[in-house]
């Protein structure tokens, strides 16, 4: 529906509404379980000077959403447990109107450890070269912490070219 333009319509809106009610209704006891093994991981990670980042997800479906991400980081307390922003994982879900991406960074922003760096053409293309689709990244790179990892993630298609291209402006707009 998305590709077709029927993305704000309202049979969409109520397809999508009914199926984040439905997820709504069963993720407590799968956050739980996420709990739960996080609770070990972080032990163990902790042991061994590791740092754990949990990703935004590409689905609205998945655990940890946005909606649930902070407080699960606040619940779990632990210095070793952060975030790690994915770029196009975010912005398909603003695309389909789930979050405003930079909203998101202004909440969460300040606890990312690293992000995946790609570029996604709408609706839900992902893994794209960055500069190449919509993410605005003049605007959500600053909303991230300056010691922020920046690991580049593309599509196996994507050409060494594309990928210097990119890689040279990303160095024109931000530096090493």
């Amino acid at each position: 529906m998305a590709k077709a333009g029927r993305y704000l319509s309202r049979k969409y809106v109520r397809l999508k509404i009914g199926a984040v009610q439905k997820r709504e209704r069963i993720a407590p006891a799968y956050l739980q379980r996420v709990k739960d093994c996080l609770c070990r991981v972080i032990e163990h990670a902790a042991s061994k000077k590791v740092r754990i980042a949990l990703e935004s997800r590409r689905g609205y479906e998945e655990i940890p959403t946005e909606r649930e991400l902070p407080g699960l980081l606040d619940e779990m307390g632990s210095t070793q447990l952060g975030y790690w922003h994915d770029f196009g994982h975010s912005q398909i879900k603003e695309n389909l109107g789930f979050v405003d991406h930079a909203e998101w960074l202004r909440i969460i922003g300040a606890r990312a450890f690293g992000s995946h760096v790609q570029d996604c053409v709408w609706p839900a293309k992902d893994h794209e070269a960055p500069f190449t689709g919509a993410v605005d990244f003049e605007k959500l790179v600053p909303l991230l912490p300056t010691n922020c990892l920046f690991v580049w993630e593309m599509s196996p298609n994507k050409t060494a070219a594309a990928i210097r291209q990119s890689v040279q402006t990303w160095k024109e707009r931000f530096g090493e």
